[in-house]
C-alpha cells in the first residue's frame, strides 16, 4: 500500500517521468502504469477456485440433495447439518462441517431464481388464498383467508371463511367487489381447482362451470399464471403474508363469522389513508383514481345462489349437511335457500319465512322453537319432549306463570293457555316477552290477555332528575310542598 502511495506521489506531485520512478523504486515500467491506471493498489483476485480436496468428491452428492430439496414441501427441506451428517453417515466423508456449511450456502445462492419487476396498471387485481389460525369456542381452528389486492392503488380485502369451497370463493368476490366499489376489469388467478377443472397447453383453461358463470355476470375477464409461476401474482402473494403477520397476530377471537369478516374489512381500509413507499398518493387517493376503470356490480340477487328445497315434515329444511327450521305452516312447502358465511336465509315465493346464523359442522339442526309453536298448541304433550323446545333458555318466571295457569284446569286447558303465551315470541321478542310476564306476575294477572295487553303498550320510561347545575339564579326560588290532605278528605267522603 506504502509503495503504491509512493508511485503515484512520485508522478503526481513531484512530476517525476516513468523512467525516473522506476530507476528510484525498481518496479517495471508496467507496473508503475498499471500503478498509475488503477489509482490505487490492486487487489488480489483468485484465477480459479480454490481446491477442495476433502469436500471435492462429495459436492455432486451436495447438488443432488438441494435439486430435490426444491421439490419439498415448505420447511422440509435438508439443512447444512443434516447434510453434513448424511455426508458421513452415507458417503463417507471425514471432512469438517464449516467446508460443507460455506458450499451449502453458495450452492442455494446458486440456485435462487432472479425475476423483473411487474407493473399493472388500474382496474386489474390478483387473488389468492391463505391459512390462520383463530380461537373459535376455546379451541383452535384454522380459517381460510381470500385474499384480493389492486396492484394500482395497493388496496388490500381480506376475507376469513371455514373451508376453501367454490361457495366461499365466490363470496369472497362480492365482498370484495363491494368493499372496492365495482369489479376489475381483470383478475389474476393461480391454476386453483375451484376455478380450473383443466390446465391445457399454453394459455389453455377449462374453467369451472359455476365459476364461469360468475365471470360471465360480472363480465370480468380471468387470467391464469403459467404452471408453477406464482410469481406472477407476487402483489398477493405479498398480501397473504401481510394479513398473517398483522391481522392474525396476536391470535385472533372468532366468535361469529359475519362479525369477524366485517371487522378484516374495517383493518383492511384503516391502511387507506397511508402512502406506501415509493409513490406520492395514498392508497385512498389511488383507489379513487382506479374505481373509475372498475366495472358496475350487478344489481339483484344471482339466481345460481338460490338453492330450491322442500320443506320436510318435521319442518326443517336441508342446507350443506344442515338442517335449518322453518314455521310449522310451510311443511311440505318449496322454498330456495341462500346463505352466506354468517347466515341462512330461507324464501318462500320470495318472502323470506327464516333466518339462521349458519351452522358449519356437519348434519347438526338448527331450530327456531317459534317455528313450532303453533303445532305444539294443538299436541301439548310436546312442549316438554320436543327437540325445538329445549333450545328455548327461559327465564324461571315462566315456570311461575305456567304452575299458576295450570292450577284447578283440567286436562291440558291451562297447557294450552301457557303455549298461546309463548306463542306471542312469533310478533315479540324473548326479552319483550320475558319483561311482560314479570309484569304479570307482579300485577297478580296471569292470562294470555293480561300478558298481551303488557306487550302492546308503551314501556314506560322514567324521566331522568331535572338538572340544574349551571342555573345559580334558581336557587333562591322556593315552591312549598302542596297540602295534600284534601285528597285525603275527597277519598273519605267517597262512598
Amino acid at each position: 500500500m506504502e509503495e503504491h502511495v509512493a508511485v503515484r506521489r512520485m508522478r503526481f506531485v513531484e512530476g517525476l517521468s516513468v523512467r525516473a520512478i522506476a530507476r528510484a523504486t525498481g518496479f517495471h515500467r508496467g507496473t508503475i502504469q498499471h500503478i498509475l491506471a488503477s489509482g490505487g493498489p490492486g487487489r488480489y483476485r483468485r484465477r480459479q477456485a480454490a481446491a477442495q480436496p476433502v469436500l471435492g468428491p462429495f459436492t455432486g452428492v451436495i447438488d443432488a440433495i438441494l435439486k430435490v430439496d426444491q421439490g419439498a414441501r415448505p420447511k422440509h427441506g435438508h439443512t447444512a447439518k443434516r447434510i453434513f451428517d448424511r455426508l458421513r453417515e452415507e458417503h463417507g466423508y471425514r471432512g469438517g462441517y464449516t467446508q460443507v456449511r460455506e458450499y451449502v450456502a453458495q450452492a442455494r445462492n446458486l440456485l435462487q431464481k432472479a425475476f423483473v419487476p411487474l407493473e399493472f396498471g388500474p382496474g386489474e387485481a390478483q387473488v389468492d388464498w391463505g391459512e390462520a389460525w383463530v380461537l373459535n369456542e376455546g379451541a383452535e381452528r384454522q380459517a381460510h383467508l381470500f385474499v384480493m389486492t389492486l396492484a394500482f392503488s395497493d388496496a388490500r380485502f381480506v376475507a376469513a371463511f371455514p373451508r376453501e369451497t367454490l361457495e366461499f370463493f365466490l363470496e369472497g368476490h362480492e365482498r370484495a367487489f363491494r368493499f372496492f366499489g365495482g369489479v376489475p376489469r381483470r383478475i389474476v388467478y393461480d391454476n386453483l381447482k375451484l376455478a380450473v377443472t383443466k390446465v391445457g397447453r399454453g394459455r389453455r383453461r377449462d374453467r369451472n362451470r359455476q365459476f364461469d358463470a360468475f365471470v360471465q355476470r360480472h363480465l370480468f375477464e380471468p387470467g391464469f399464471c403459467n404452471v408453477a409461476q406464482a410469481h406472477e401474482k407476487g402483489h398477493v402473494e405479498n398480501a397473504v403474508g401481510w394479513a398473517r403477520r398483522n391481522l392474525f397476530v396476536p391470535q385472533a377471537l372468532l366468535s361469529d363469522w359475519e362479525e369477524f369478516n366485517t371487522g378484516l374489512e374495517e383493518r383492511c381500509r384503516m391502511e387507506w389513508p397511508k402512502r406506501l413507499r415509493g409513490h406520492e398518493r395514498t392508497v385512498e387517493e389511488r383507489l379513487a383514481e382506479e374505481r373509475s376503470h372498475f366495472l358496475p356490480i350487478p344489481q339483484g340477487a344471482d339466481a345460481g345462489k338460490a338453492k330450491p328445497q322442500t320443506v320436510s315434515s318435521l319442518c326443517l329444511v336441508r342446507f350443506d349437511t344442515n338442517d335449518y327450521s322453518v314455521p310449522c305452516a310451510y311443511a311440505h312447502h318449496p322454498v330456495t335457500v341462500q346463505a352466506d358465511v354468517g347466515r341462512v336465509r330461507i324464501f318462500h315465493q320470495d318472502r323470506r319465512i327464516a333466518s339462521h346464523r349458519r351452522c358449519h359442522e356437519r348434519e347438526k339442526a338448527v331450530y327456531e322453537p317459534w317455528h313450532y309453536l303453533a303445532l305444539i298448541e294443538r299436541r301439548p304433550l310436546a312442549l316438554d319432549y320436543g327437540a325445538p323446545m329445549k333450545r328455548l333458555e327461559l327465564d324461571e318466571c315462566f315456570g311461575v306463570l305456567r304452575r299458576r295457569m295450570e292450577e284447578g284446569q283440567e286436562h291440558s286447558k291451562g297447557t294450552r293457555a301457557y303455549i298461546r303465551v309463548l306463542r306471542l315470541l312469533e310478533t315479540h321478542s324473548l326479552a319483550q316477552l320475558t319483561r311482560a310476564v314479570r309484569q304479570a306476575l307482579a300485577l297478580g294477572v296471569e292470562d294470555y290477555e293480561a300478558v298481551k295487553s303488557i306487550l302492546l303498550l308503551p314501556q314506560e320510561k322514567t324521566p331522568s332528575p331535572l338538572d340544574l347545575s349551571g342555573r345559580a339564579h334558581l336557587a333562591a326560588y322556593r315552591i312549598p310542598a302542596p297540602d295534600l290532605s284534601v285528597y285525603a278528605a275527597m277519598a273519605g267522603g267517597v262512598q
